[in-house]
Order: C-alpha cells, then structure tokens, then sequence
C-alpha cells in the first residue's frame, strides 16, 4: 500500500511537470516574439497570432480524446500526448519562415488537449479528499506560469539564443514523459467502474451523440463557457500581446515588462489563494457577483487610466483579482448543469474555451494591431467586456439561485493559457 500511495504521488508529481511544461514552453517565448518576427521579418501580427494559433492547437483533439481514453486507456493516450508535444517542441527551433513557425505552434499547442485526460485519472486514482487537495495544488501550480515564465524566456534571451527556450521546454517535456511512463498506472488500476451492461470504454456511438447533443444544447453550460472565454481573453491577450504594447509600442525594458506581468498576475494568484482559505458552505452566486463588480472596476479603471502605467497595472491587477474569485464557479455552474459525464462535459468545455478564446485573442489582435499596439487601444476594448461580464455574472448567479443549488467548493480555476 505505501508503495502504491508512493506511486501515485509520484505520477501526480510527473504529470504536474507536464502540466507546467506545456504552459510555460509558450509563456517563456512571449517576450522573445519580438527577435522572432524580426528575424522571420515579420509583422507584429504574428506575435499574437502566434498565441491564438497555440490555443487552437489546443482544441482541436478534445472532442475525440475522452472516448479515446476510454476506450484504450488513459495512459497510453497520456504518454502519446506528450510524445507529440515533445516532437513539435523540438521542430520549433528548426523553423526557416514564420509560417513554418507558427504551423509548428499550433501542432505545439494540441499538448495541451492531454491535460484533462491527467486530471480524470488524478480524480479515478485518488480518493475526494486527496484528489481535491492534488487538483486544489495543480490548480495553483500552474497560476505561476504566466509569472514565471515571462523571468525566465527574459533570462535566456539575455544570454542565448530564443530557440535555447525551447531547448528548456523539451528537457521538462522528456523528463515527464520519462516519469509517466514509469509512474502512471494503467486502466486495471482506475477505480471507476464501466456502466451496467457495457464493457469499459465501450460507449454506444448513438449513445455518445446523444450525451454530446445534450451538453451542446445546454443554454447554461453554452453562455456560462462563452463567459468564461470571454473573461480570460484580456488576460490571454496580454500575454500574447504584451510584447509588443510594452517593448516595442511603448520603448519599455525588458524589467518593465516582467514587473507589469507580476502586478497583474499576482491578483489571479491572491484572489486563487483566499478562495482555498474560505470555509465550507459559501455561496457560488456570491463569488460571482463580487467577482464581476471587482472585474468591471477594473477594466473601466484601466480604460480611463491607460496614461498612467502604474494606475493601469493596479486597475488590471483588480480585474485579475476579480477574474480568480468568480472563474472556478462560474465553470463550476456551467459544468454540472448537463447532467452528463463529466468526462465528456469537460471535453466539450475545453474544446469551446480554446475556440473561443482563440477567436477572441484574433479580435483583440486585429483592432491593437490597426492602432499600431497602443496601450490605449487594448485598454479601451477591456471596457464594454467588462460591462458586459458585469451583466452575464449576475444573469449566471440568479440563474443559480433559482435553481436552488447548493453552494459547494468550486474547482481549481483554470490556468490562463495559458491557459491558457
């Protein structure tokens, strides 16, 4: 038995690894885009859509990947997940065009489709309370990606080439993959028992339409996704957009850049970290009313105050703060009003989310880019979205309410793609 325990924690650990490999492999190379375009002699533009092809990438295997695992197991899906991220990290530094540069990202980004088939086997593997403390600590983790990785790609282009990053990406990447395949336990080990009648993974092709139908067809888990989409976008766009705005737009140093992302972060980070220290009980509908107000404070702050950087980063630091209170119920609401497999509804979500998020950061892409990445043209698109997160927030809440749900612990808010 403490073999096994040992085992298990150590495949979390791995899978952990992986986890903030495929995360930190994009956020890492953001503030190199600049050289990268300019050696490609490309437009700003491919900085952002470099991003937005990344998060694509990402959604293109969900929809197949839980019947997949299902079917032959989740390990070995897992391990091919990685092997796939490893061989398109290694291709990257190789690229000759920035179309051959960006084609590779987005082959890149499909790594992240795996993640949630590493989550299902934490929650098949452990019990409640350790896997909710595991994805609890996963969840937090991974917050750090955007803050970390922007110090570390910085680091690296100082002295070496941006291509070493993802030299660095592909080291964490096979040490994952090495620690997987020696750690993850096969099916025989999952505690999940197959549907009465049906052998495991065996699901019925008309039976698995029928649960997509019923999950797509959903009107509050379809406007509780699209919320969610819609909120992450400004900071997703900040990530892939930053680098341009900050370093190039605005003639900022490369200490500038690192010190806003910090600042801005670090309300995700801070607003994550008092949601684990509540107590049982609390109200969903309350993270979310509070969670919208501190969002559409800081958004029209920012708006207002894009002149003053300070006073921008400190609104922006309010909206990420607010962002991390109502994140993990709003995806909660929307994730138990199917009624259908969590497996499945989760493989609908991620492929909505990357989809969205994607057609969002392209939005935001196209308008920076036509007032030539200005603060101010980034900063005054945040307004009317925050508005209108005020308004779905709050719609989502007395939707909740007049359910009659009960409160409930929400999950581990999803990592900004970084997230995100």
């Amino acid at each position: 038995m403490v073999q096994t325990n040992k085992r298990l924690l150590y495949f979390c650990l791995f899978f952990l690894l992986y986890e903030m490999a495929v995360y930190l492999s994009n956020d890492m190379i953001m503030p190199a885009m600049p050289q990268v375009v300019r050696e490609f002699r490309a437009s700003n533009h491919a900085i952002g859509l470099s991003l937005s092809l990344y998060i694509l990438g990402g959604s293109t295997l969900q929809i197949f990947l839980g019947p997949v695992a299902d079917r032959i197991g989740k390990r070995k899906v897992m391990l091919a997940g990685n092997a796939l991220f490893l061989v398109a990290t290694l291709l990257v530094p190789f690229a000759q065009t920035i179309a051959q540069f960006l084609a590779i990202r987005f082959f890149q980004g499909m790594g992240s489709c795996f993640i949630f088939i590493g989550y299902a086997a934490v929650h098949e593997l452990l019990d409640d309370e350790r896997a909710v403390k595991m994805t609890s600590l996963m969840g937090n983790t991974t917050v750090f990606a955007p803050l970390i990785g922007p110090v570390i790609g910085s680091a690296v282009i100082a002295v070496a080439d941006w291509r070493a990053i993802f030299g660095i990406a592909f080291v964490l990447g096979a040490v994952a993959w090495a620690g997987l395949f020696r750690t993850m336990p096969g099916p025989a080990a999952a505690a999940a028992p197959a549907p009465a009648g049906q052998a495991a993974g065996q699901a019925a092709p008309r039976s698995l339409a029928a649960s997509y139908r019923a999950i797509f067809t959903n009107r509050t888990f379809m406007f509780g996704i699209f919320t969610a989409a819609c909120a992450i976008a400004p900071l997703t766009a900040w990530i892939g957009l930053s680098p341009a705005i900050v370093l190039q737009g605005m003639g900022a140093s490369y200490g500038t850049y690192i010190a806003w992302q910090c600042a801005i972060f670090c309300g995700f980070v801070c607003s994550t970290m008092a949601i684990q220290r509540m107590g049982e009980g609390f109200s969903l509908g309350r993270l979310l009313r509070q969670g919208g107000a501190l969002a559409l404070a800081g958004m029209a702050g920012a708006g207002l105050l894009y002149r003053q950087g300070h006073l921008f980063v400190l609104c922006m630091f309010v909206y990420s703060a607010g962002f991390g209170l109502f994140n993990g119920a709003l995806i909660r609401i929307a994730l138990t009003a199917t009624g259908v497999s969590m497996s499945l509804t989760s493989c609908a979500m991620s492929l909505l989310y990357c989809l969205y998020l994607a057609a969002g950061l392209e939005l935001y892409n196209a308008v920076c880019a036509h007032f030539g990445y200005t603060l101010a043209a980034y900063a005054l698109m945040n307004v009317p979205l925050g508005a209108f997160l005020f308004l779905a927030l709050r719609r989502m809440a007395r939707s909740h309410a007049a359910r009659g749900a009960p409160g409930g612990t929400p999950p581990a808010a999803l990592p900004v793609a970084d997230a995100a």
